[in-house]
This record gives C-alpha cells, structure tokens and sequence, in this order.
C-alpha cells in the first residue's frame, strides 16, 4: 500500500525543477527593454509561464500512462509556481515548481465490489487491490473512501494517492524531458515577448 496514504497534508507537495537561464541572455533582455518600466520582468514572467504550461503537458502522457486518474484530475491537480529576484550582488535567481495536494483514492481506479469491499488501482500496470477495512461514504459534500483508525466507528480518515508532483518525481526520464523542454520553450518565447513589448503589443 505504498501509494495509499490516510495522511491529507496540510501543505502542498512540490516537484522542483531547475531553469537555467543564461546571464547573458538576461543581461540582453534586461538591456533591449531598459526603456521600458518592469518590462524585463514581464518578459522573463511571461515566458516562464509559457514553458511552465509546456512542462505540465510533457509530463502528462506519461504520468497518465503509469497511474490511473484521468487527464481533467491531472490538470485540476497540478499546479505551477514561479518567480524570479534580483538579489543584493545583482543575480538573478530563477526558482519554479509543480505543486499538488494528495489526491483523493476515489479519483483513480476506484470501486466496491458486491459485497461492499474497496477495490482500488493506483498503478495502471499494478494488481488490482482489496482493501479490506476501507468504506466509501459521504462526509458533507464530499464523497471519499474512508478506514477507521480505531477499533470503533469512529474516528475515520480519507484514504489518498500520491500527489501528481510526485507521480513525476517517480521517473526521472519524465523529469529530464520535463526540464528540457521548459527550457526549449522558454529560450523561444523569450524573444516573442521580448519584441511584443519593444512593439507595443503588450504592456
């Protein structure tokens, strides 16, 4: 039951991924909209963005090819965090991140067999699995599948499988093709950004 957790964290799980972007491409960037109030930053924001959503939908065919959710919860699941400083020596720090709570056991191959017990199947390629003290119930509006964590009725907890953060962090071939390419398209929509502001076309 290694991808089953009763335990619903408080705080997100994170994927890091590194973005290097060049000091001399920043410095040309910062240089060609000096002009411009916080137009380099704009810029870099924008094309981060753009190779933030390029990431999430690299790793999706693969993540989807080895777990069993479905791509509307991968989406809604996965969520993406970037920012870049200037520090106090002048360097540009770049940080940015795939972030996602556990997701319930009800979102991934999930049923209750005819006599009442939870099957679940996390891993497309994994066996079927019984859980043999685990219920599905209603709590408020929510539907979960839920185990008793005591020898009464109650207390319950809501059962989970991993986050997709670390669904991608499971396979580092996902996480090279990930990184590379952030970076292909961020190098490419740099310089569209970079030009859509020197025009005029966006402020």
């Amino acid at each position: 039951m290694s991808d089953i957790t009763n335990e619903k964290t408080k705080h997100a799980v994170y994927a890091g991924i590194t973005v290097d972007i060049a000091e001399d491409s920043l410095d040309r960037v910062q240089k060609l909209l000096a002009g411009i109030s916080g137009g380099w930053q704009k810029a870099v924001g924008s094309a981060l963005s753009r190779a933030a959503a390029a990431g999430r939908t690299e790793a999706k065919r693969p993540v989807l090819a080895e777990y069993a959710i479905d791509q509307s919860t991968y989406l809604r699941e996965t969520r993406t965090i970037n920012h870049f400083e200037r520090s106090a020596d002048g360097s540009i720090s770049v940080a940015f991140a795939f972030a996602g709570y556990v997701i319930p056991l009800l979102q991934f191959n999930t049923s209750v067999d005819s006599s009442g017990r939870v099957v679940t199947q996390v891993k497309r390629n994994g066996a079927a699995e019984t859980l043999n003290h685990a219920f599905k119930a209603q709590m408020g509006p929510h539907i979960g599948i839920y185990e008793r964590t005591g020898a009464g009725r109650w207390p319950v907890k809501e059962l989970y499988g991993p986050a997709t953060p670390q669904m991608m962090y499971s396979n580092e071939a996902v996480m090279d093709a990930v990184e590379e390419k952030m970076a292909d398209t961020y190098n490419r929509r740099i310089e569209h950004e970079v030009d859509a502001l020197l025009n005029g076309w966006r402020r």
